[in-house]
Formats: structure tokens, C-alpha cells, sequence
């Protein structure tokens, strides 16, 4: 049988033998006999769909991409309809690097009614690529609907959730392709990086080894390894994972930033920095990567390009990547404002607006050079005491949860302030810009022994939700154990929702004044930190508070700090008033317990003499 004898209208019995031939060929990979039965010139000849798309199926393992295309392009005008044609179409458009438009040609497929036909794999994993999770699940489940017993299709959509971040229903969709099959490739990996992300260690280091027990050179296995150790806190072996994970494959994204994120913690900041752009330059366009890469510039000090990978925040960072704003207007990108009004809004948590509120005073003057108007929106327990301290300058400033908001024209989160001013270290300002309410602080005073002893404020923790909250916080005992000796020091803690931790704390033998329990506001909060003589406090909003205020402030930072933090300082360009107690040793709180105890025994000592000599001055004039 030739081609020439397959030009009819209608396919006989001994051409479909033929076409079986073909495609028996073509799947046993004998490419060469298939070609000798079946020339593409001649395909094109055909009226046939059915050989036209024989012959592009074996155009396509050719590498004649155009002349597959031409050949299912004929097939589709013979017959629109045809699922195969549409299908190898769609196959097409993926060999050429389209996913967008594969993803017409087999939705079409889709539309003739076709069901539950392997083709679908091809689909799921065009949608996968496309970032296209909710629509990847959907086929997913009609592949688990129709080839339930197939454990490679529990295990795509497991994939799917897990691309989406809804691990706990990959974990289940995992679950059930390990029933099915134990030997699936990267499903162990898989199901552990599911257990890795909702926090359940143990199980995910399980699955990691023993994923690694069948194969040694399993780089994802070593990478998600590395990441379950670090979490763990176990440095010293989860740098071994990913050095290990980084040989296998010295160009594995996810390796490489794993990498990244040990090194920070052993306090390698610039090699962490590199590796983390050579991670980016396999991946220009990845924001996790940029936002990670924002961060160490940062803390390195590099404004210029840190303010600018920065803006990659609201879909790299981990806190803000799902977050999607609201907002009934565009984002101002330099338009003009004569008449207009932008809308700065506040971002991320307390701390961060409270460090950032310092930029809108000259974004305000900016902006209202410019012919336009600005209103700030932050929380509504931030409210007053911003508008106290910089109403003079900042007109407008409502509360986040204000109902309706003004009319504006663009928005801004404050958090781009700083990029948009073109921010640089020595243009940060030096001296105190929040302003207590002097009323509220004589108020507050009262709810504090009038002993006239150094007044000191203690914060232990910041919010319990933060990735690191458990790294950047501290048993509160441990100022009990550093400091119950200390006679001459009033102890007031300032750590919200602690009533119970206070008890203890007395009861350890550190007394202490407990103001937080009465406090409703960032503005009685800030009234109480201006009637004290220091903030001893973790990082956490107590600490930018204290700062803005202008109050000496203590601030306790483990190995990996917040970039605002900078590295080998004990001072803070953003706060003059403020000194650092960095952790030498990732995890080790002693040594820097040890300063502590030595420097404020020293602060209380020079403020009990000072009182004295006050006292002694005061007494020899009467």
C-alpha cells in the first residue's frame, strides 16, 4: 500500500492496516520505517485527516515542526472537529515553546465533548508551566475521575495543589498515589515537601531519607532535606544537604536558594548574596529569588538596588504573595498629579509602618508640589499617634478600617516610599519623629512605682505568625534570670496579652510593673515608652516605636537579622538612639544576656548616682 492509493473519500480496511503500520513505527521509534511508508510531500496530497495526522506525528519527531504544523492545519479545515487534529495541534504549539496557545487548541479539543484521553496530561502540564494552578487542578481531578487507578494522576494533582500552596490537600492527593504506587518517581520528595510546609518536620525528614536511601543522587531530596534541617535548627547538617543538593546540581534553582538561606544563618551575607544572583540568573524573572536578594542588599546596606528588587514583595515575599490589594484605583507610576489625589496606604505589620511612616512627610510635600493631594491610610490603632506626629505635615490621615474612603486617583503602599525618594543611607532622618501624647504620659505614669529607679521596658516576642518569630524571640525567663538581682531597676513590661508570663516572671523573683494589660492603642503604648528611660525588646514594633520616639532602646537580634539591622554594627542609622545586641552563635541567647547584665547593671548603677547627686544639689540649696 502506498499514499497515492490513499486519496479517497473513505479510509478502506487495508489502508487502516497501513496507518497501523505507520503508527506501530512511529511508537516503536523506527522513524525510518515509518518515513518510507509515509513521505510528508505527499501526505499534504491527502484529503485524509486521518494520514495527515499520522504524518505530523511523525514531522514532530523529526523536528520538522512547520511541516507538522501545515499538515494539521490542513486536517483542521477538513474537519474542525477532528480531536486528534486539534490535539497534535496543541502538541505543536508546546514544541515550539506556546503554552498560550496550546491552550486554545485543546480547549477546542475539550469543547467537542472529548473525555478522559491521555491527552489531557499534555494539558495539565502546559497549565502547570503557565502558572495557571486552578486550572491545572481542574484537569487533574477529571484525569483522577476517569483514571483513578493511574497513581501518576493523584500525583499531578497533588502537584497542582502544592503549585497553589493548599498542601494539606496535596498531602491527601499524594497520600493516595503512594497507595497505588510507592515507587513513583519524586512522589516521596513531593509528599515531604507537603509535610515540610505545614510544619510537620518529623514526617518530612522521614520521607526525605528515605527518598534518599533509594537515591543517593536525589538533588531535590537533598535540597527539601537542607530546608527541614534548617527549620529544625539544625545548621551544621542542613549546610552538608545543601552543599550536596548544589554539587548534584549546580544549576537547581530551589537548590541554590536553599543554599542561600543557610548561608544567611551562618551569617555569610555576601556569599549568601551570590549565590542567590547566580540562583536568579538561571531564573531571571523569579520573585521569590529577587525578593530574597532585596533583602540581603538591604541588609548589606546597598539601598539603590535593594529599594528596587523590594518592590518584588507582593509576589516573592512569603507574608505578602498572596496578599491582594483592594484598591479601586491604579498604582501611581509617575503620572502627573495637578488635581489629583494619591492614596498612601499601609502595608505588612506595625513595625514596618511605624518605620516607613517617617518617608510621607516629603512624599506629602512631593506630591503637593506637583499641584496634587495626599492622604494616608494606616491601621487604626497607629492612627493617632501619627497624626499627632506629623499632622503638621501630613493633613490627611485616616484609619484603615474608614468606611467610605476619600475619593483618590492612584495609590502607593508605604512600603515604596522609600525606592520612590531614591533613599539612601545618609539620607535617613537622625532624630526622634513620633510624638507621645504628653497628657497620656503623665497618665501612664501613674500606673508605675514612683521610686525614681531606672525605668526600664521589656519585649520578649513579636507576632507569633512570623516565619522567624521563633529564632528572633526569647524565653522571658531569661530576663528573670539576668536581671531579678537588680534592686535599683523598675521593671515594666510591654509585651501585650502576657498577663500570665508576668506572674511567672514575679515569680521567678524579677518584679515587674504590667501597664500592657490596660493599653488599647499604639498611642497609650507609645505614651508609656516615653515616661522610661530604656526599651530592652526583641525585633518587633516595640522596637521601631521606641526608636521613632527618640527612647534609648536595647534591641536583642539573632544571627539573621531584619534588614534594617544591617550586620557588624551596635548602632542603627535608622534609630540614633538605639544599640544592638547581636547572637554570635546561631540559637546561643547566653553571651548576649551576658552584655546585657553587665551593661545595665553599669546603666544603674550611673542612674542611681546621678539621682543622688540631684537630690544632694537640690537638698544643699534649701
Amino acid at each position: 500500500m502506498t499514499l497515492t492509493q490513499v486519496t479517497g473519500k473513505q479510509v478502506t480496511d487495508a489502508q487502516m492496516k497501513w496507518l497501523g503500520d505507520v503508527e506501530s513505527k512511529i511508537t516503536r521509534s523506527d522513524l525510518i520505517g515509518a518515513s518510507r511508508l509515509l513521505d510528508a510531500q505527499r501526505a499534504m496530497e491527502s484529503d485524509e485527516p486521518i494520514v495527515l495526522i499520522a504524518c505530523s506525528r511523525l514531522m514532530i519527531l523529526r523536528g520538522r515542526l512547520v511541516q507538522a504544523q501545515q499538515l494539521l492545519d490542513k486536517a483542521h479545515s477538513i474537519k474542525p472537529d477532528n480531536v486528534d487534529a486539534l490535539v497534535e495541534r496543541a502538541r505543536v504549539a508546546i514544541r515550539f515553546g506556546n503554552d498560550a496557545d496550546a491552550q486554545e487548541w485543546f480547549q477546542r479539543a475539550w469543547n467537542t465533548g472529548a473525555r478522559g484521553d491521555v491527552w489531557l496530561i499534555d494539558w495539565f502540564d502546559s497549565l502547570s508551566r503557565m502558572g495557571r494552578g486552578d486550572d491545572a487542578i481542574n484537569i487533574a481531578i477529571i484525569l483522577c475521575e476517569h483514571f483513578g487507578a493511574d497513581a501518576g494522576n493523584w500525583f499531578r494533582l497533588g502537584l497542582a495543589y502544592q503549585q497553589t500552596r493548599r498542601h494539606a490537600q496535596a498531602l491527601e492527593a499524594y497520600q493516595k498515589a503512594l497507595s497505588l504506587n510507592t515507587k513513583l518517581p519524586m512522589l516521596r520528595n513531593n509528599l515531604g515537601a507537603a509535610y515540610l510546609e505545614l510544619n510537620r518536620y518529623d514526617e518530612a525528614r522521614h520521607l526525605f531519607e528515605a527518598t534518599l536511601a533509594e537515591d543517593a543522587d536525589h538533588a531535590f531530596a537533598w535540597t527539601n532535606l537542607a530546608s527541614v534541617l534548617l527549620k529544625t535548627g539544625k545548621l551544621n547538617d542542613s549546610l552538608v544537604a545543601a552543599e550536596r543538593a548544589c554539587a548534584l546540581a549546580p544549576n537547581l534553582v530551589s537548590a541554590l536558594q536553599t543554599y542561600s538561606y543557610v548561608l544567611r544563618e551562618l551569617q555569610q551575607f555576601s556569599a549568601a548574596l551570590e549565590i542567590a544572583q547566580r540562583a536568579l540568573s538561571f531564573n531571571p524573572e523569579n520573585p521569590s529569588l529577587i525578593w530574597t536578594i532585596a533583602m540581603l542588599q538591604l541588609l548589606l546596606g546597598d539601598y539603590e538596588n535593594g529599594w528596587r528588587n523590594h518592590e518584588a514583595r507582593w509576589s516573592g515575599s512569603p507574608e505578602l504573595r498572596d496578599v491582594v490589594p483592594n484598591i479601586p484605583a491604579p498604582r501611581w507610576n509617575g503620572e502627573a498629579l495637578k488635581g489629583k489625589t494619591i492614596f498612601v496606604w499601609g502595608e505588612q505589620g506595625h513595625g514596618d509602618a511605624l518605620q516607613f511612616v517617617r518617608f510621607v512627610p516629603a512624599v506629602t510635600e512631593f506630591v503637593e508640589r506637583q499641584g496634587g493631594k495626599l492622604v494616608y491610610c494606616c491601621f487604626s490603632s497607629l492612627q493617632m499617634l501619627f497624626a499627632r506626629s506629623l499632622g503638621d505635615e501630613v493633613p490627611t490621615i485616616i484609619p484603615h478600617d474608614q468606611r467610605p474612603l476619600p475619593h483618590f486617583d492612584f495609590h502607593l503602599p508605604v512600603g515604596s516610599l522609600p525606592f520612590l525618594l531614591g533613599v539612601t543611607l545618609n539620607d535617613l532622618p537622625d532624630e526622634p519623629y513620633l510624638k507621645a501624647d504628653p497628657q497620656k504620659v503623665q497618665t501612664w505614669s501613674k500606673y508605675l512605682p514612683n521610686d525614681r529607679k531606672l525605668r526600664v521596658g521589656l519585649a520578649w516576642s513579636g507576632s507569633k505568625t512570623h516565619q522567624r518569630n521563633g529564632l528572633r524571640s526569647v524565653d522571658p525567663l531569661n530576663y528573670a534570670r539576668a536581671f531579678a538581682g537588680m534592686s535599683n531597676v523598675t521593671f515594666v513590661n510591654l509585651q501585650m496579652d502576657a498577663e500570665t508570663v508576668v506572674q511567672h516572671l514575679r515569680g521567678a523573683g524579677l518584679t515587674v510593673a504590667n501597664p500592657a494589660a490596660e493599653l488599647s492603642s499604639f498611642d497609650d503604648t507609645a505614651a508609656v515608652v516615653s515616661g522610661l528611660d530604656l526599651v530592652i525588646t526583641v525585633c518587633t514594633s516595640i522596637a521601631h516605636l521606641a526608636g521613632g520616639l527618640g527612647v534609648p532602646t536595647w534591641v536583642l537580634l539573632d544571627v539573621n537579622p531584619h534588614w534594617v539591622w544591617m550586620t557588624d554594627r551596635t548602632d542603627s542609622p535608622w534609630y540614633a538612639n538605639t544599640r544592638l545586641y547581636r547572637q554570635s552563635t546561631y540559637g546561643d541567647w547566653t553571651p548576649v544576656f551576658e552584655a546585657l547584665t553587665r551593661d545595665l547593671a553599669v546603666l544603674a548603677f550611673s542612674h542611681e548616682t546621678q539621682v543622688e547627686q540631684t537630690e544632694n544639689a537640690t537638698g544643699s540649696l534649701h
